[in-house]
């Protein structure tokens, strides 16, 4: 019987960790079994098990043997592995503060695993970290080395001298000194290579926030004026507008002054309000509106396609029911780290766990997590007899495992420059959302930070300006009980009505925060900028243990609106000038096949309002009922504009906007349109 490679795999790395002096290819493949006999596929064999280790993250380093034309090989746990020393009750706070985070690395492995901690599939709040794990690691190279950096952004090339990362609106930004200037940078929108300076001692601003502005209408795309708006009340309050004149007029209508430089988010916001909200003045933006809504409407016989396609109705739109499947690690490397973590969680949790637990903190199968950890309990070091073997031991019956051996293999892991941005920046925000100090916390905090800044010269500041709203401490509370909270909720459809709902999850999509809960029994999701009056209370079903679970774990970490797996796909042909409204408006949720986008959506009146916020040459094949709907709400939106309503004057801010590339924060735009 072929022996499994993953013991091969372990074998070699258990020798080559505890081997005091470094070994050569046909050494090694004479003490570890399973190598095969013919020396030149033995030779392929041990290029890719070294292959494996290094994709992993651990080095093997190759040393020069003396008098002989050959090289040895042996592993240096220092320099992949570092030790932190927290105790039970600190790994424990720093697990759940980083399992907060929804950071997905190279491969799709969650790297949290690489410190010692297990993946968390439900925790109270989920805050998205994608956009930093995903940083080139060149670019944080440039950022914590304190080096120059060359690159190409808007078709030409930009010599900076980085900072620093600002995540904003679900975006992440570089902030940089171009020509003496602070500037930000869509990092997404960087294109590579990146070519590094020296190392420079280069005075770094107090604070990045400054870099971007409050609001994605702010961005300076153009003009900066006040913009008069036409609106029911409630809306406009919800938009931030400032009253102007807040008694109704015949139609209802009141009007609000919002400061605006960015149009084209700015229109893409008022086209997704579930009522007409409109811009009366100053002149040259009504007119620029209209000529929007006008343009898509008049586009609408040429673009668009019936369909026999339905989309489900909104008793319908619902997040599915059914949990995740467990993650499967089916290729060696990920099989390998599958028993690091499992090894790692073993000996943070004093060498013994049961099969349960080890199954909920992993998201593996249980028959994978045993499988993997027999295979474990069959490697060690030559010969290869028990008293050499990892002590490994999985006893079904009793759900337990326990390991009583200090291997390498658990010891926590260095983790990269990107890594560890990731890591302080989720540690930064989680800490913020604690109304008290926790001191686990802060001391495992500072253990962590102080063993990753001996790793780096320095880690680029992280700033994350996606900040939660004052009652989220409050539902917090609520998630981490879990308890009940009532509230007044202001819908899609501008009504307002006092809602109960059993607190599952919190999290943020696209800078927006959401409550994810049980309402009535059925999983549901709430935008937290439109609850108020926010209380805890005690309601029937809040402490219905399995239900809460089963809510929990049927939240996708990586889709919490449960768009992809719940809504209704519809493919889209755009242009490039629409795809940052696409972006600011699906929070980034969307999929590109060729040439054409995949939006997802409950309802078909969502659907219309994003195909009016995008505007005049979308194509599309659509239900003739989303088609009418369309057409339906830009009229209705033009109507508007006809209400008896004597509009006020607009003021003018004079020249503080400009041009992007005017004002100096051109980049800050990010090109920008959010």
């Amino acid at each position: 019987m072929a022996l499994d490679p993953l013991i091969r795999l372990v074998n070699l790395f258990e020798l080559l960790s505890t081997s005091k002096q470094p070994l050569t290819q046909e050494a090694i493949t004479d003490l570890i079994p399973g190598f095969p006999e013919s020396p030149a596929a033995r030779a392929r064999a041990f290029e890719r098990a070294k292959a494996s280790l290094r994709e992993i993250g651990i080095p093997i380093r190759t040393v020069a043997l003396p008098g002989r034309a050959q090289v040895g090989y042996w592993i240096d746990p220092d320099d992949f592995a570092f030790d932190l020393d927290l105790t039970r009750d600190e790994w424990a706070a720093l697990e759940a503060a980083l399992g907060c985070a929804v950071f997905v690395g190279q491969h799709g492995q969650h790297f949290e695993s690489r410190l010692g901690l297990l993946y968390r599939q439900a925790a109270p709040i989920l805050w998205d970290m994608g956009g930093l794990t995903h940083l080139d690691p060149a670019l944080a190279e440039a950022i914590a080395g304190s080096k120059r950096v060359r690159f190409g952004y808007r078709g030409r090339e930009r010599d900076v001298f980085p900072f620093g990362v600002l995540m904003r609106w679900g975006q992440t930004y570089l902030v940089a000194e171009e020509e003496d200037r602070q500037k930000s940078f869509r990092i997404d929108r960087i294109e590579g290579p990146y070519v590094l300076g020296p190392y420079e001692a280069h005075p770094r601003p107090i604070d990045l926030r400054s870099a971007l502005p409050s609001h994605p209408w702010h961005l300076e795309i153009d003009q900066r004026v006040q913009v008069t708006l036409l609106g029911a009340r409630a809306q406009l309050e919800h938009l931030g507008a400032t009253p102007y004149h807040l008694s109704p007029d015949p139609s209802g209508l009141s009007t609000g002054v919002v400061e605006v430089s960015n149009m084209v988010a700015f229109f893409g916001d008022l086209m997704m309000e579930s009522a007409p909200v409109v811009p009366i003045a100053p002149p040259e933006v009504r007119v620029r509106f209209m000529d929007h809504v006008k343009g898509a409407l008049a586009a609408l016989q040429n673009n668009f396609t019936v369909t026999t396609t339905t989309t489900p109705s909104p008793a319908d739109a619902r997040v599915s029911t059914r949990p995740p499947p467990p993650r499967s690690h089916q290729r060696l490397e990920d099989r390998f780290m599958a028993v690091q973590q499992l090894l790692s969680y073993l000996r943070i949790n004093g060498g013994s766990a049961t099969i349960k637990a080890l199954t909920e903190a992993s998201g593996l199968p249980a028959d994978e997590v045993v499988e993997l950890l027999e295979s474990a309990s069959l490697a060690g070091l030559p010969p290869y007899s028990p008293d050499v073997l990892l002590d490994v031991m999985v006893d079904e019956e009793f759900d337990l495992v326990e390991v009583s051996v200090d291997t390498e293999l658990g010891r926590t892991k260095r983790i990269d420059v990107v890594e560890a941005m990731t890591v302080l920046a989720t540690l930064d925000a989680v800490a913020g959302l604690l109304e008290n100090n926790d001191p686990e916390l802060t001391s495992a905090s500072r253990k962590l930070r102080s063993a990753i800044e001996g790793q780096f010269v320095r880690v680029g500041d992280v700033v994350n300006l996606d900040n939660p709203p004052e009652s989220l401490a409050l539902l917090r509370r609520a998630v981490v009980v879990p308890d009940c909270v009532e509230f007044a909720y202001t819908d899609a459809e501008g009504k307002t009505t006092t809602r109960h709902a059993v607190a599952l999850t919190l999290f943020v999509v696209a800078g927006r925060w959401y409550l994810f809960g049980l309402h009535e029994g059925k999983e549901r999701h709430f935008r937290l900028d439109r609850m108020r009056e926010v209380q805890l209370t005690p309601f029937d079903g809040c402490h219905d243990a399995l239900r809460i679970r089963e809510g929990r774990q049927s939240i996708d970490r990586l889709d919490p609106l449960g768009l992809r797996s719940a809504g209704q796909p519809t493919r889209l042909r755009l242009s490039a000038g629409q795809m940052p409204t696409l972006e600011a408006l699906t929070g980034g949720v969307f999929d590109v096949e060729g040439d054409e986008v995949i939006v997802y959506s409950f309802r078909d009146e969502w659907l219309a309002r994003l195909l009016l916020a995008l505007g005049p040459g979308v194509r599309a094949a659509l239900p003739s009922a989303t088609i009418e709907m369309f057409r339906n709400i830009g009229e209705r939106t033009l109507v508007q504009f006809d209400s008896p309503w004597t509009a006020p004057g607009s003021v003018g801010l004079g020249d503080q906007g400009g041009s992007a590339d005017e004002s100096g924060a051109d980049e800050s735009s990010a090109d920008d349109e959010k």
